[in-house]
């Protein structure tokens, strides 16, 4: 990496960071790059700022942009506040510089609007996403040339998370995230199955997002817990006492990713709704399933085929955990982000 360079991202709580160094978390990029990779780097987390805060964000980004005016080589490591970023290098400074920036949801029309309509992908040396599908899309409709954008994938703590020596002695499958998840199909294919179903995620889900009263809320199925499981530590153990991870999703958008890295580095099996956006990080039959959105039915079909076939479902998981060892480390992602440079 060059000496003249910045990274300018939300990040993570110092406390988050430094767990991941002393082993007590999982790491992720930003402290995987926040030891040296680069010359500065500038944090929201750390400073107390909310990236929710569109006030926040502009008043971070125009902080960031006169601390590294200097600076040569600048990553932005999500669109907020790298959009507000871009708008601030566009008003104050002419200079061209090897600015790249990692964009998460190329769905969204707020991210299209700034890059494409307002002209702010022409400050960019170089595009960051996540999948083949999200390239596809930054080429078709932001009009971003094909060789100006890198895939990513996304990454798992391949040490943190891995499998454990006692094999799962009950007919248990979990999930977890909150984000753009169809619990719903879950439940409907947990009633009448001869197995337990954990959901580590904080039931104000189900009346934020399904839209559902609370009275509906609490009527789970006997057999399905819901709740939150409090740490990454509580997340592994969960993990470790299931014979499958399911990632239920709801709409096409990139989601649910880290949970089923999680799940494959811990050696389990994955059934992941497909879409689009999610195609590359399982290969159904081999490390896991793909089921269709918003099917209950065949949902149940592939959970009940893991829990009856325990040989081929453990096959399944040892290449699950090869695949993220191979692709999906965070060694092989920070690779893959500093390539541009």
């Amino acid at each position: 990496m060059p000496q003249d360079s910045a990274f300018i991202a939300v990040g993570e709580p110092l406390s988050r960071v430094n767990d991941a160094l002393e082993k007590k978390g999982p790491l992720g990029e930003f402290a995987a790059m926040s030891r040296g990779v680069f010359t500065q780097v500038l944090s929201m987390a750390q400073r107390g700022l909310n990236p929710a805060s569109n006030v926040d964000c502009a008043r971070f980004a125009l902080e960031a942009w006169r601390a590294t005016r200097e600076r040569q080589n600048i990553l932005l490591g999500e669109e907020f506040p790298g959009l507000q970023f871009l708008a601030w290098d566009a008003l104050l400074s002419r200079r061209k510089r090897r600015i790249v920036l990692l964009v998460h949801n190329v769905s969204s029309k707020k991210r299209w609007l700034a890059l494409s309509k307002l002209g702010l992908a022409r400050r960019l040396h170089h595009v960051l996403c996540l999948s083949p599908h999200s390239r596809d899309v930054l080429v078709e409709q932001y009009g971003i040339p094909r060789e100006r954008i890198t895939v990513l994938y996304s990454r798992v703590d391949t040490a943190y998370f891995q499998p454990q020596p006692e094999q799962p002695s009950k007919r248990l499958v979990c999930a977890a995230g909150a984000v753009n998840r169809d619990y719903e199909s879950l439940i409907s294919a947990a009633e009448g199955l001869d197995a337990e179903v954990k959901i580590a995620a904080d039931t104000a889900w189900r009346y934020s997002v399904a839209g559902k009263s609370e009275a509906q809320a609490r009527a789970l199925p006997p057999n399905v817990e819901m709740r939150s499981w409090g740490n990454y530590a509580n997340l592994r153990q969960l993990y470790a006492e299931s014979r499958a991870v399911v990632v239920p999703l709801a709409r096409p958008i990139i989601s649910g990713i880290t949970v089923a890295l999680e799940g494959m580095a811990m050696g389990k099996p994955v059934i992941l709704t497909r879409n689009p956006y999610v195609e590359g990080f399982i290969e159904d039959g081999v490390t896991g399933f793909h089921v269709e959105p918003g099917n209950p039915d065949q949902l149940r079909e592939r959970i009940r085929w893991l829990l009856d076939h325990p040989q081929e479902a453990e096959a399944m998981g040892q290449r699950a955990r090869q695949k993220a060892e191979r692709d999906f480390s965070v060694e092989r992602y920070v690779e893959r982000i500093l390539s541009p440079f």
